[in-house]
């Protein structure tokens, strides 16, 4: 047995391409004889050679004896992981075992002393001589292994059936019954069981009846069952798959925008105007966010929903400039250095992500989508944490937050406590991003996003985008008819003397164009002779300058359900002047209304965070200037009339009958 190389064990040797397999005929001092048990050929091994093999993983031992291989598995369980009745009495055993290693032969006249002697050292009666001999053999067939002492209480006992084959075939649909997507309860299927049983009995003489079994024996045998089947059969496969899945390390990510992770999520807190005092609602934040350096990237803050606008948004501020920030918030105290383009971008399956705008957008700018499983947070954990580190370490203490747990929210309405307005809040989170989060340790204390990315600016080449250039990718195409009067598109028209020039040179037809969704004021139009877009502004700029496409769907919705006229921009015009009076009013009726309208208000007036770095923080910041210089709408002239009367609207103070909806 010497340094654990026996004869008739055998060693396995192994590489990337073949395994060979010798058995160990002779152990010469230091030197181990092996024949190859596939060609017979003899050779001759030094123990130190062999234990560099097997140190290094490319050799492993195999015992003759199965319980002995069963035993030195690497994968097998350790001693540690028995209960503490069976590893007390192993370590009673082996005290026998190492007091009689020096007797001479196994028998009562060598055996009695030693075994007497020990029993007293352990306050007890000395096992029998055949007991420990019996020891003795499990021990070397163990390969001289403690856990070769360890009582086989396992298999004590009666181990056959305890009931019918006939009754096992009820316990086995009972079993089945368990497993219902309606998850019911053990008593409830153990009743299933009796019933069948019961009802097998009625046809059957007394002794030929079956035994129900117990509640208890029902529920061991459900617990035999395979945790996660069970799991999938009652939940589903996704709760299984939470439930067992396998931790997996992340592609090994070497430098700073290397990958990206970016999510959404609605911030634990209330907002207020910063005019009026209103309660907004709760703003989104859609955040981009590097994962080696764990550095912000970029993020948008407003009360549009999940969706490419608010995506686009973020990934535009990500990869500009941040040198508006020391213009607009001067209380900042650090530079932030991060902007770029990631090499990868990881993300959920939201629509948002998988759309066909946003793969484009990402192709263009040479970015690859991972798109993580659904459902699973776990595959973007950097961004997760960042949400949890923001909603406990910024918003924590600010009035207006929301609470998590039922027995914080007793006493506390967090919509009467809201006293930040966005313009505020927008302040308070580039001072927490810049000089904060990006100075602290993050990652359980191992980095700080600031040095970790100022490490990698020699090595890693940054290039700016042109925003003009990112506005044209992260726009969305369409494909339209270019006509005599110029592009429609959406009810809004679009013409200019880049248009005309184009179409006389080159006619009419079907052409591509892009639009951002944010701004409907103008388009890129896409001149395929020159493969070049060039930009066409919006016929009436007074009604689709800055106009967001969120709010032109509201103005026609409210066009089609309220006037019932044809859609035109005179129309639209109407409605927007009779929106932004209803969204006066809504907040002159502050106490009336529903949170959940407050944010569609917020949402159509675009409160939040604008481009370059810029905030909208009231509804009245741009209202005055909204109301003024739209054009009057011209009515209908009367059936059988040749003259057209003038509207009686003039921008301001008109009534209308009928109330919008939000």
């Amino acid at each position: 047995m010497t340094n654990g190389y026996k004869i008739g064990d055998f060693i396995v040797v192994s590489n990337d391409v073949v395994e060979k397999q010798f058995e160990i005929v002779g152990v010469d001092g230091n030197l181990i004889r092996l024949v190859d048990a596939f060609n017979l050929i003899a050779s001759t091994r030094t123990i130190i050679e062999l234990n560099e093999l097997v140190l290094k993983g490319s050799a492993k031992i195999l015992p003759k004896s199965q319980k002995e291989r069963d035993f030195k598995d690497p994968w097998s369980l350790d001693f540690s992981g028995y209960s503490e009745n069976d590893k007390s009495e192993a370590r009673r055993r082996y005290r026998y075992i190492c007091a009689a290693s020096e007797v001479k032969s196994f028998t009562s006249e060598y055996l009695d002393p030693i075994r007497e002697a020990v029993a007293i050292e352990l306050s007890e009666v000395p096992p029998s001589a055949r007991t420990i001999a019996r020891w003795q053999k499990s021990y070397i067939e163990a390969g001289c292994s403690i856990k070769g002492l360890l009582p086989s209480t396992k298999k004590k006992g009666n181990r056959s059936p305890k009931v019918s084959k006939t009754a096992e075939i009820h316990i086995q649909d009972a079993i089945d019954h368990y497993k219902q997507s309606m998850s019911p309860s053990f008593s409830s299927s153990h009743d299933y069981m009796k019933t069948k049983i019961h009802y097998e009995n009625r046809l059957v003489t007394d002794d030929q009846k079956l035994r129900v079994p117990t509640l208890p024996t029902f529920i061991k045998r459900v617990k035999k069952e395979a945790p996660a089947k069970v799991l999938e059969a009652r939940q589903g496969k996704r709760a299984a798959m939470i439930a067992f899945k396998q931790s997996k390390p992340v592609r090994e990510v070497k430098l700073i925008l290397q990958r990206a992770e970016v999510d959404h999520t609605r911030l634990d807190l209330f907002v207020v105007d910063s005019e009026t005092r209103m309660v907004l609602g709760r703003p989104w934040i859609t955040v981009f966010l590097d994962y080696k350096s764990k550095s912000i990237l970029g993020f948008n803050i407003g009360f549009e929903d999940p969706s490419y606008l608010s995506v686009a948004r973020a990934l535009h501020h990500a990869m500009s400039s941040k040198a508006y920030v020391k213009e607009r918030y001067p209380s900042v105290v650090n530079d932030w250095l991060c902007a770029g383009v990631p090499a990868v971008i990881a993300t959920d399956r939201g629509k948002e992500f998988t759309s066909v705008a946003f793969e484009d957008a990402c192709m263009d700018f040479h970015v690859t989508i991972q798109h993580n499983p659904g459902k699973h947070p776990w595959y973007k954990g950097s961004i997760e944490s960042y949400f949890r580190a923001m909603n406990q370490k910024l918003l924590n203490d600010k009035q207006g937050r929301t609470m998590g747990r039922m027995a914080e929210v007793i006493d506390y309405i967090p919509e009467k406590n809201a006293i930040i307005s966005m313009s505020t809040f927008l302040e308070m989170f580039h001072i927490w991003v810049i000089d904060i989060y990006q100075c602290d340790t993050v990652a359980g204390g191992k980095l700080i996003p600031n040095e970790e990315w100022k490490k990698d600016l020699e090595i890693v080449p940054i290039y700016p985008v042109d925003p003009i250039r990112s506005n044209i990718v992260l726009a969305e195409s369409f494909e339209v008819t270019i006509t005599n009067l110029g592009i429609t598109k959406d009810s809004i028209l679009y013409d200019d003397q880049h248009l005309t020039k184009y179409r006389m040179k080159h006619g009419f037809g079907r052409m591509r164009i892009k639009r951002n969704r944010d701004d409907l004021g103008y388009i890129y139009v896409y001149n395929e002779h020159e493969e070049k877009y060039f930009k066409v502004a919006a016929v009436d700029q007074k009604y689709a300058s800055g106009l967001t496409a969120y709010q032109h769907r509201t103005n026609k919705k409210f066009v089609r359900n309220i006037l019932k006229k044809k859609v035109d921009l005179e129309a639209l015009a109407v409605a927007k002047m009779k929106i932004i009076q209803l969204v006066e009013n809504e907040f002159s009726l502050s106490l009336k209304n529903k949170i959940s309208t407050k944010a569609r208000v917020a949402r159509y007036m675009e409160i939040g965070q604008q481009k370059e770095g810029g905030v909208k923080a009231s509804v009245l910041d741009e209202a005055a200037s909204q109301n003024q210089g739209v054009p009057k709408p011209a009515e209908q002239p009367a059936k059988g009339s040749s003259t057209v009367p003038e509207s009686d609207f003039d921008g301001t103070d008109n009534d209308y009958p009928e109330e919008l909806e939000f």
